[in-house]
């Protein structure tokens, strides 16, 4: 599962430079991944090479320690995230382990909702503090819930849905648009509409694995432009269906859509994420930092060992092993974005997209598609 709330959290983010995004106060946002285990198995998960692996979770003092340094680093937000981060057994002490800190720290949660069609303990989540939900919802009928997800979870979502929509916290339901499930997005939006949602948000799913085949073979197989044009032509419906309320996450380089589709996209698109705007950071279950979710394989320092304290993370950012992943993520694909009048609002997309292929070979796609 994608995280959907680091742009709906940290869109409005003014971009400074790294020391100072680092310094305390600037940061605004911590996701922290509870648990690898999972109740669904998404084919379009991001975390898919890390196994699903029931124990493998972050303990339980060590999360405690990592919310009292995200308090003392004046962090705004905390976002759990997973695998599942219902399936984590401490989940409510840990709420109300936030809710006794002296600073009011706010708590975001990324999810399947599958637990969470129980109302009794989607009210204990809210009673102890989580103030905005995301439900990742992945079809419009049982079985094409059962193609992307693995399971038949339609329902639970649903009654999910219905029971946030009655208790007083923030519900968006996201969903990873791919091949399979496009075009019936708005049949599935309607159905989450019609039990309370209110606000949807919507990303294309990136190949998060590094693919034997490469640049134009890897492009015929991955397509990106069937998707987008499948979804932009039902954008009016969507429109009627939700009221306007609705985004794209930041995912694809602004250059896949065509000039028509970006007018009709205007006010939209997602500004870039954290590794571009630099002010949020991810740990994942072993306390490790890194880049964000989808680099869950790319641990560029550790809680607890490299460090502590506000004063020594803030030396630690400036260390060369993190400065130069960090800058890597964020390079351009191509001196030609420099030229770009859409440069600053784009940064190149989601390094991910290139993992697979060149810039000149996606130039040559799409000119061959366009």
């Amino acid at each position: 599962m994608q995280n959907h709330l680091c742009t709906y959290l940290m869109v409005n983010g003014n971009e400074i430079n790294r020391k100072e995004k680092m310094k305390k106060g600037t940061i605004n946002q911590c996701i922290i991944t509870l648990t690898r285990n999972c109740n669904l198995r998404c084919k379009f998960c991001y975390a898919k090479g890390t196994g699903y692996i029931e124990n493998d979770f972050i303990e339980y003092d060590d999360l405690k320690r990592i919310v009292d340094f995200c308090n003392d680093i004046e962090i705004n937000d905390i976002v759990f995230s997973g695998g599942e981060p219902s399936l984590y057994p401490n989940l409510i002490d840990i709420l109300k382990y936030i809710r006794s800190r002296k600073r009011v720290m706010s708590v975001s949660m990324s999810t399947n909702g599958i637990r969470l069609a129980n109302y009794a303990y989607c009210k204990q989540l809210v009673d102890n503090g989580i103030k905005y939900i995301d439900i990742s919802i992945k079809g419009k009928d049982e079985h094409e819930c059962l193609k992307m997800a693995g399971h038949d979870c339609l329902e639970s979502q649903l009654n999910a849905i219905r029971n946030l929509s009655g208790l007083p916290v923030i519900l968006t339901c996201s969903m990873v648009l791919t091949n399979d499930n496009v075009y019936g997005v708005c049949d599935t939006i309607k159905r989450a509409y019609d039990c309370g949602a209110r606000q949807f948000s919507f990303s294309f799913a990136l190949d998060n694995q590094k693919s034997v085949e490469s640049d134009l073979q890897y492009l015929k197989r991955h397509n990106p432009f069937p998707v987008i044009d499948a979804f932009v032509a039902q954008i009016d419906q969507l429109d009627v269906i939700t009221e306007g309320q609705w985004w794209i996450e930041y995912t694809f380089p602004l250059c896949v859509y065509t000039r028509e589709q970006l007018l009709l996209l205007e006010g939209r698109l997602a500004s870039p994420c954290q590794i571009f705007n630099g002010l949020g950071i991810t740990l994942d279950t072993k306390k490790n930092l890194i880049p964000c979710s989808m680099y869950f394989e790319n641990a560029i320092g550790q809680y607890g060992q490299d460090f502590s304290s506000v004063d020594e993370f803030e030396l630690w950012v400036e260390q060369e092993s993190y400065k130069s992943t960090i800058d890597n993520l964020n390079k351009l694909p191509s001196t030609d974005c420099l030229s770009c009048e859409l440069l600053e609002r784009c940064n190149g997309g989601c390094p991910i997209f290139w993992k697979n292929c060149s810039f000149e070979a996606f130039k040559i796609f799409r000119e061959q598609y366009r």
